[in-house]
């Protein structure tokens, strides 16, 4: 990204647009399209367990649950570490999770029509009450 300067000669960076549509999906502005599609066609794993939620819904809460059954109640040291080790497979890419240390709980928000499927991997499907997700 490059910077650009206003007519008061302050630096502003550029905007980022809040969504983009990538094969008919609308994804978050800040992923790369190309990121998104690998993740369309990532291959699943028989050791791989997915946590597929809605946004919104509880999924950094169960992200956490797993991780702790993973790492027999250890602790995260860092937001990169619980970053790293439960990867979002959206964001990330299909490479990133094909080379994260396993056992790990992949994040997704893929719809279940176009999410990896694989009947050997595990899969954990959180889902909450609309009415409190949109409540503001």
């Amino acid at each position: 990204m490059s910077l650009k300067q206003n007519k008061d000669n302050k630096v502003r960076k550029p905007k980022i647009p809040f969504y983009q549509d990538v094969e008919g999906y609308r994804i978050p502005g800040l992923f790369s399209s190309e990121t998104y599609m690998s993740a369309l066609g990532y291959k699943p794993r028989p050791d791989d367990l997915f946590i597929v939620t809605y946004p919104k819904c509880g999924t950094t809460w169960v992200q956490n649950i797993v991780a702790c059954i993973f790492r027999d109640g250890k602790s995260f040291q860092s937001a990169l570490e619980f970053l790293t080790e439960t990867p979002f497979l959206e964001m990330t890419g299909a490479e990133t999770v094909e080379n994260t240390k396993r056992p790990c709980a992949i994040k997704t928000h893929l719809p279940f029509h176009v999410a990896p499927w694989s009947p050997a991997a595990k899969y954990i499907f959180v889902a909450r009450n609309p009415k409190v997700i949109f409540d503001i």
